[in-house]
């Protein structure tokens, strides 16, 4: 992998080269596959690299694909301490809940808006798009 983020960070170097070294890569990653191995912890990193081996190298057949999951990390961390913090989710509804309010939270402020004007205008709208279905209610006197 050290090879790989190297490869793919270098930007002086040659197409035709670049795509000999990326060959070599998969060369590499198939003859260590190919390895007889004792250890169950070496037998489970094998079978995990076969199982996404044509996954593993992405960042360097696309531009702009990073070779590190730190964003989807980073993106999660806010919800995963709101969850800790308030001692997990008591249902399943409940988680459904605060996925869906962590997901229009994060969202909201990646587009630079207030979080909670953002969620509480998107339920206004809501409401107002539901009013002319929704049955008129009358209050028992």
């Amino acid at each position: 992998m050290k090879d790989a983020i190297h490869l793919s960070e270098d930007k002086g170097i040659g197409t035709q080269q670049r795509d000999r070294l990326i060959v070599r890569l998969h060369i590499r990653l198939d003859e260590m596959i190919a390895g007889q191995y004792e250890d169950k912890d070496a037998k489970r990193l094998i079978k995990r690299l076969s199982r996404h081996k044509n996954e593993l190298f992405t960042f360097l057949e696309y531009t702009g694909v990073s070779p590190y999951n730190n964003h989807a990390e980073q993106q999660m961390r806010k919800a995963v301490l709101c969850r800790k913090i308030s001692q997990q989710n008591r249902s399943e509804s409940g988680a459904v809940t605060q996925a869906v309010l962590m997901t229009l939270f994060r969202t909201a402020e990646l587009q630079n808006q207030n979080p909670v004007e953002a969620v509480l205008a998107a339920a206004k709208a809501t409401i107002e798009f539901r009013k002319p279905n929704m049955p008129e209610f009358k209050l028992a006197a």
